[in-house]
């Protein structure tokens, strides 16, 4: 019941987000940098791709508005409410991926040939990411950075040359260096390799050196993805990110998602406790191969 309770609230947070005022001004902290510090949360009912019966509109109408189920919280950008995250492709709908990265995508499928996660059950090893607690659930850790079903609460922490990020999902924290290179391509973490650096009232992040399937939807691991996080009111900010890589999808890719001030902590995700099921699973697989 807490995590109901909690993803209602942070619903009602963001439809409830201003308009943007025309004549604001990012405040900058003590550092001189566009201050983003503080809690905020993308929870929405919108979704990243668009109904296609709104085909190339990014804007709902006044009477489309209205008729939303009740309890929905779509999200708003400059106090309209937007169809989907997706800005392009115009019609709100994800590209494909091209011929070579398809053919990639399928080589690293055809090396678990019974599959991952619940169907698998070889070992702790064949479970999903999530199942082990290693990555969020969807991809709320990122990058991109989105909202699912609960727990979409971050955390903004800013000193001189870093930037920490504390996801509610999985407790985890993206540390993202400002200036400075990318690793050496035979590091890769769980997050990909990220780099920030501030333009303007903008902090962008470039993040490659994905780790084997965890680049956006099955992508292949060396494509760039750019984030960038824009202070547009006092209690939001304008989180956009954009991958344009002709070798992995046929068309370029952006998305633009608000983070609304929420209240704080981040509380512990807690992943594994009283959690028995994963070892009752692989109980089960042994005791089916067994008869």
């Amino acid at each position: 019941m807490f995590f109901l309770r909690a993803f209602i609230v942070s619903l009602s947070v963001a439809a409830a987000a201003p308009a943007f005022a025309q004549d604001f001004t990012a405040p900058n902290n003590a550092m001189g940098q566009p201050d983003l510090s503080g809690h905020w949360t993308n929870a929405s009912s919108t979704a990243l791709e668009r109904d296609p019966r709104f085909g190339d509109r990014l804007l709902m109408s006044e009477e489309e508005v209205a008729a939303l189920p009740r309890g929905a919280a779509p999200m708003k950008i400059d106090g309209k409410v937007r169809t989907s995250f997706l800005v392009a492709p115009a019609n709100g709908q994800l590209p494909d991926l091209t011929p070579q990265a398809r053919g990639q995508l399928e080589d690293r499928r055809a090396g678990f040939p019974r599959g991952l996660g619940y169907g698998r059950g070889d070992n702790p090893e064949s479970m999903t990411y999530a199942e082990r607690c290693l990555r969020d659930f969807g991809s709320s850790l990122g990058p991109p950075m989105m909202p699912v079903g609960y727990n979409n609460t971050y955390q903004i922490v800013q000193t001189p040359d870093h930037v920490m990020i504390l996801v509610e999902m999985i407790h985890d924290a993206r540390i993202i260096p400002i200036g400075g290179k990318h690793r050496p391509d035979a590091i890769r973490s769980w997050m990909g390799d990220s780099v920030g650096r501030y333009e303007g009232d903008t902090l962008v992040v470039e993040t490659t050196n994905f780790r084997p399937g965890l680049a956006f939807r099955g992508a292949p691991e060396d494509i760039t993805l750019i984030e960038r996080f824009t202070r547009v009111s006092d209690t939001q900010i304008l989180y956009s990110f954009e991958i344009n890589e002709p070798g992995a999808f046929v068309a370029p890719i952006r998305a633009e998602i608000a983070m609304s001030a929420t209240k704080g902590p981040v509380l512990e995700y807690a992943c594994h406790e009283g959690n028995y099921s994963f070892g009752n699973q692989l109980q089960t697989q042994r005791l089916a191969e067994a008869e």
